[in-house]
């Protein structure tokens, strides 16, 4: 069972690389890695976590704490997804008078914006591995 950890620990280093080495590669490519990244991890998570439902490790409620919190993720990974298409759209049509206001926005206040919708997602991802770790705790043994 180390592979899921490997996967985990391989993901975890490429999302670094995407966010720390942005003078590597464009901004937008950057941004569609991390989310890439993210939404791949958050897919391993959200399989082991349905397996280990299915195999009786984890109560029903444990199970709809975890598709909480995965919600949570979900929402946050379709906003910076949603503000990538806007900048793009941005970046084809910047300043149009007749383009609709959010068209009308500056590249950089959008970027910012992005910047902080991916830095909202791996302590996410983090939330959910450890709400996982959590349920997967061995039951404290009973005291004679």
């Amino acid at each position: 069972m180390r592979t899921p950890h490997v996967r985990i620990v391989v993901l975890l280093l490429l999302l670094a690389s995407c966010l720390l080495l942005p003078a590597c590669d464009s901004f937008e490519r950057n941004a569609y890695r991390t989310l890439k990244v993210t939404k791949v991890e958050y897919e391993l998570l959200q399989e082991h976590a349905a397996r280990a439902y299915l195999a009786g490790r984890l109560t029903e409620e444990q199970w709809n704490r975890f598709a909480v919190a995965g919600n949570r993720f979900i929402a946050a990974h379709t906003l910076a997804a949603d503000l990538m298409k806007t900048y793009q759209e941005v970046r084809r049509a910047p300043g149009t008078p007749l383009a609709p206001p959010e068209l009308r926005q500056d590249p950089r206040a959008l970027e910012a914006k992005i910047t902080a919708a991916l830095a909202a997602l791996p302590p996410l991802l983090v939330d959910l591995r450890a709400l996982l770790a959590a349920f997967e705790q061995p039951a404290p043994a009973a005291t004679r």
